[in-house]
């Protein structure tokens, strides 16, 4: 049986075993950036729970043990801001409630996990067994990647995503719907899912409307996956669209764009370290940074699919009056990993994308370990 494990280990491509390497050695490096930090912080040696709990982590945590509360009185309840499939994942991981975190942070990872699986089977699928190892490069040391090990919906919503687009390029409906679906009870992005399976739908039909069938109602899952979060609005607190005035009057967050990139250039311009630069310079560079690639995605002639996507992604990132999250949603924009493998041909350019994208990476990670805002 031993030997028959190790054949098979043998058997597994370099490619994949390459990916395999990369995505574990990043989630490595985070991890130790993150212990050293609040050791060398605090002085104590840190639970592995308790390295990335932050800022919004414990509030999925306390949905997973206690659901949606319905009292405006209490805290917990703008937590409806939150979408539930993470929660409900976490619970699911759950034997133990004393182990909740622990279990928050599998999800997460696992998830994770299967999201770099995902990103290199569409890549290997439109391109090479190269570009592919190059895109689980890209996202594996993005500065706000940390986010994939930390207890966020990243992981849970990128797996989701990725694979539902994956399906689609293979035709196969049924899966990528219902993947659409989970991905829109994850995070709002999902709802994006809608549009862009149509536009993939339709440019394997030729744009030919008379080739329409039955498989076109499969897109429309995505959008039913976020009416039933509506539904939980209404039925925990009688509106639902409640989670939307939370966002404004809990977050300070609505639609405007335009407050959204006033408010980023006045904290670059006008806060103190770190605050400038993560609420102010880092924001603003991420969106630009989106929209180049939205940009030379065009210029590249990627498959409509991912144009689209990229997009969309971009456009609901910089929608809000706060740009505070930014570069965590930039990194949504999945196909630009693939987009900058096609770019990096050059030992080069690949070389400065790892240098940059890697310093960056260990900063924000060292940031967020130690309690600061990042993204």
């Amino acid at each position: 049986m031993g030997i028959n494990f190790l054949k098979r280990i043998q058997s597994i491509p370099q490619s994949v075993k390459l990916a395999i390497l990369i995505f574990v050695a990043a989630k490595i490096l985070v991890f130790a950036i993150g212990f050293f930090t609040v050791y060398l912080n605090t002085g104590l040696a840190p639970s592995i729970t308790a390295i990335f709990n932050r800022w919004d982590a414990p509030h999925y945590v306390d949905i997973a043990k206690n659901w949606y509360v319905s009292d405006p009185t209490l805290d917990a309840y703008n937590f409806i801001a939150f979408f539930p499939l993470y929660p409900i994942l976490i619970r699911l991981f759950t034997v133990d409630l004393n182990y909740i975190n622990l279990s928050a942070l599998i999800a997460s990872n696992v998830c994770s996990i299967i999201a770099f699986l995902y990103l290199y089977k569409l890549a290997k699928l439109e391109f090479n067994e190269g570009i592919a190892v190059k895109a689980v490069l890209f996202l594996s040391i993005f500065p706000t990647a940390y986010f994939l090990s930390a207890p966020y919906t990243e992981g849970l919503f990128f797996a989701l995503a990725i694979a539902s687009l994956y399906y689609a390029r293979l035709g196969k409906w049924g899966f990528a719907g219902s993947l659409s679906l989970f991905a829109s009870l994850t995070r709002i992005n999902g709802v994006i899912l809608l549009p862009v399976l149509l536009i993939e739908y339709y440019h394997q039909k030729g744009w030919k409307l008379k080739k329409t069938d039955l498989n076109l109602l499969w897109a429309f899952l995505a959008l039913a996956g976020f009416l039933i979060y509506l539904g939980i609005n209404m039925q925990v607190t009688g509106d639902p669209f409640t989670f939307m005035d939370i966002q404004a009057t809990h977050w300070y967050n609505r639609l405007d764009p335009w407050a959204g990139l006033t408010n980023a250039y006045n904290w670059a311009v006008g806060a103190s370290y770190s605050n400038n630069i993560t609420i102010g310079i880092a924001p603003i560079a991420f969106a630009s940074f989106g929209a180049l690639m939205v940009g030379i995605s065009v210029w590249k002639r990627l498959r409509p699919v991912y144009i689209a996507y990229m997009f969309l992604s971009w456009a609901l990132a910089v929608s809000t009056s706060w740009w505070i999250s930014v570069p965590r949603y930039v990194m949504a924009m999945f196909p630009m990993f693939i987009l900058l493998g096609l770019l990096s041909k050059k030992k080069a350019v690949t070389l400065t994308i790892i240098g940059v994208s890697g310093a960056l990476l260990c900063y924000f990670t060292t940031i967020f370990a130690m309690g600061w805002w990042a993204f």
